[in-house]
């Protein structure tokens, strides 16, 4: 056995390799590991078109012990002729491992998973008080995980395959590399201080304990070191504690830059305006395509959007969505626009006249031959335009097809490294730009800024996914910049999904879909993760997202408001906001829910206060751990068979640039709410009164 130490904590490995004790100093007597008979690591090789894994069980290691640093030297694992160096080092704050491999076979190694950790489901504070914080989506907390809500642990589960999809990655929609777990007396947070966006396998699976899986992927042909270290720690509190030590790490690399200091952002996007959705075809993604005729030709809805504006005392930003020619998310065989570039051009000229920004939702790069519900067939287009040359390949030498969607198109990734891809989405955005759009999401699927894994060996590239995605994307960002220069205007680009911090530089806004406290989204788990390590460098925006039924827009409003994000939705035909609460929030319009003038007040509440005193906090400011608020009154209802609750004021502590905490208050219920500050953050315990439908924004210096 060899025992490391450091200021707060205690690593404990065995003759092998592996860590089989791990434990804290907020909680000396509180045991994280699970013990059972793990490998030290693993790794994946190609071999023609197919994978293959190998653990390192029972190697016996080479061991060089020099006090706070031991280096075990693994030879020949497993006869591959593999060899693998194992470096800890115990640090003041943190143990730091990092691995080497050498192979003499000459295989194509695409990955490795070290080390491995695998922690407790039960540990010993207060049953249940156990949580785990991973940052995929927008963020997600799993209280009091259980094995059936993982994913088993095995070699399928870190694959690149279309079955495990193709966005699950760091840097992608894992937003950032780390995971931690954590009960009421202390936590371990696991994390990578890579800066070059590596690409990373990151995820909580079952292996009889919960294990925080790393797996390091990548073009590992030559003989190379990881590159950078992971780094085991441990902290005290809840997942803010977790989060704010990889935030102190993650908010000094390049990829952090304040949006003050980001002159490309547009004036008129940093000032807020409200997003008003309108779909062009069809209500929801997955049904029939008629055209909307309140929307087209697009001239129509400038009625409707003056009404807003007026209502919101604000421009507003008309963002259209499914658009596309030959039916709803048709890319690239997508113009002209539905409705024509005519009547497109003029309803941007439209709106910018009136202060107004048009944008748009778009595909990312997918491939779409067919749409079942327009009836279209690409598949000629495809092989006229040489599309299957940009799709991406699984291991078998297949065309890498998206599965969450066969039921109503068929798509494929295509690969970024060629350069067709991305002539193609710069031809795409320069259209749009051409037809006057000053806001284009398209990364809409590559949700987080996700290049899709390939496996051709035809395509420029290892044949493996790897850091050649990064560099990818990163080209299609300087192919953002170029549409934006050639447009001869200030021009945003956006992203569905949080971005992931690599690529924080590239993307402008990004669409986070909320679930406010109370609402079952995400079985209860969402957190607002992203905002917490990101918002002061980059915008995000809120059109999109949950709310409890009949009240869903002013909740999901106010939601939105305190935690960060512009806040938008959906019109429908006659000029009113869509209130219902559904998985594709801008997908049923009728029957109406709820009251749409209670929604224009809460949306110009909340705008008023973002553009004006809330602006250093609610725009360029940093996410605090809450305040202390007490007396908060919980609302219970039943609507439609269902039973609902959710405090009736939400709540965010904010700190602003020059170091000043705001604290934003908003009231989504008809009636004024008093509640009491009791934070020693915020001065002398005292109440307020939240005005109905309202916000309000206490500052302390």
């Amino acid at each position: 056995m060899k025992q490391l130490i450091t200021q707060h904590e205690i690593l404990t490995l065995d003759d092998y390799g592996r860590i089989v004790s791990f434990s804290s100093g907020y909680a000396p007597d509180q045991e994280f590991i699970q013990p059972g008979d793990y490998p030290v690591l693993s790794f994946q090789y190609r071999e023609k078109d197919r994978l293959i894994d190998v653990e390192s069980i029972h190697d016996i290691p080479e061991i060089k012990d020099f006090g706070q640093e031991i280096e075990y030297t693994y030879t020949n694992i497993e006869d591959t002729g593999v060899t693998a160096v194992c470096r800890i080092i115990a640090g003041p704050d943190n143990f730091s491992f990092t691995i080497s491999l050498t192979e003499t076979n000459g295989l194509c190694i695409t990955g490795v998973s070290y080390p491995f950790i695998i922690v407790r489901y039960q540990l010993e504070g207060t049953p249940n008080s156990e949580a785990l914080l991973y940052p995929i989506n927008a963020g997600l907390l799993k209280r009091a995980p259980q094995p059936q809500d993982l994913e088993p642990d095995s070699f399928h589960a870190f694959r690149f395959a279309p079955e495990n999809g193709d966005t699950f990655h760091y840097p992608g929609q894992v937003f950032a590399q780390f995971l931690a777990y954590y009960n009421d007396r202390a936590g371990i947070l696991a994390m990578c201080n890579d800066t070059k966006g590596q690409l990373k396998l990151i995820k909580p699976v079952h292996r009889n304990g919960l294990r925080l899986g790393f797996f390091h992927a990548g073009d590992w042909r030559e003989p190379r070191a990881l590159g950078y270290n992971l780094l085991l720690c441990s902290f005290q509190g809840d997942w803010y504690d977790g989060a704010s030590i990889y935030r102190s790490w993650s908010s000094r690399q390049d990829w952090s830059v304040p949006l003050q200091k980001r002159p490309e952002i547009p004036d008129w996007l940093l000032d807020s305006p409200p997003h008003v959705v309108l779909r062009i075809q069809g209500r929801i993604d997955e049904g029939p395509v008629e055209p909307n005729e309140c929307f087209q030709p697009y001239e129509k809805a400038v009625p409707l959007l003056e009404q807003v504006a007026k209502a919101l005392d604000s421009p507003v930003a008309p963002i259209i969505m499914a658009w596309e020619n030959k039916g709803p998310w048709v890319y690239p065989d997508c113009f002209p626009p539905a409705g024509g570039d005519s009547s497109l051009r003029s309803f941007t000229a439209m709106a910018r006249e009136r202060g107004w920004h048009v944008g748009s939702y778009c595909n990312g790069t997918r491939w779409v031959t067919a749409q079942y519900w327009s009836g279209y067939d690409g598949r000629n287009y495809l092989l006229e335009n040489q599309g299957q040359d940009t799709l991406c390949r699984t291991v078998e030498n297949n065309y890498w097809q998206e599965r969450w969607d066969t039921s109503w198109r068929q798509s494929y990734a295509a690969c970024l490294e060629v350069e067709h891809t991305r002539k193609t989405a710069e031809d795409f955005c320069m259209h749009l730009a051409e037809d006057g759009l000053d806001y284009i999401q398209f990364l809409d699927q590559n949700v987080g800024c996700t290049a899709f894994p390939c496996y051709a060996e035809d395509h420029g590239h290892p044949p493996m996914p790897g850091q050649w995605m990064t560099q990818a994307m990163e080209r299609l960002g300087d192919t953002f910049r170029d549409v934006c220069k050639k447009s001869g205007r200030p021009m945003a680009f956006a992203l569905e999904q949080p971005c992931c911090e690599y690529f924080l530089r590239d993307i402008h806004i990004c669409d986070v879909r909320i679930g406010p406290p109370g609402h079952p989204y995400y079985n209860g788990g969402f957190i607002p993760l992203a905002q917490f390590l990101h918002h002061e460098f980059i915008l995000f925006q809120g059109a999109f997202g949950s709310g409890q039924e009949p009240y869903h827009l002013p909740i999901r409003t106010a939601a939105n408001l305190v935690w960060g994000n512009i806040p938008g939705g959906v019109l429908t035909g006659d000029g009113d906001f869509v209130n219902r609460d559904h998985p594709q929030p801008w997908g049923v319009w009728e029957p109406k829910l709820g009251n749409n003038q209670d929604t224009l007040t809460m949306l110009k509440n909340a705008t008023e206060l973002r553009r004006g005193a809330g602006k250093p906090y609610l725009v360029y400011g940093q996410m605090q751990k809450p305040a202390n608020l007490e007396e908060i009154p919980i609302i219970n209802w039943q609507y439609g068979g269902y039973d609902y609750e959710a405090p009736a004021v939400f709540d965010c502590l904010w700190k602003a640039p020059d170091g000043r905490l705001g604290l934003i208050l908003a009231n989504w219920t008809d009636r004024p709410r008093r509640i009491k500050i009791n934070d020693c953050r915020l001065g002398i315990p005292r109440f307020v009164i939240v005005p109905a439908l309202g916000c309000i924004l206490e500052e302390v210096m």
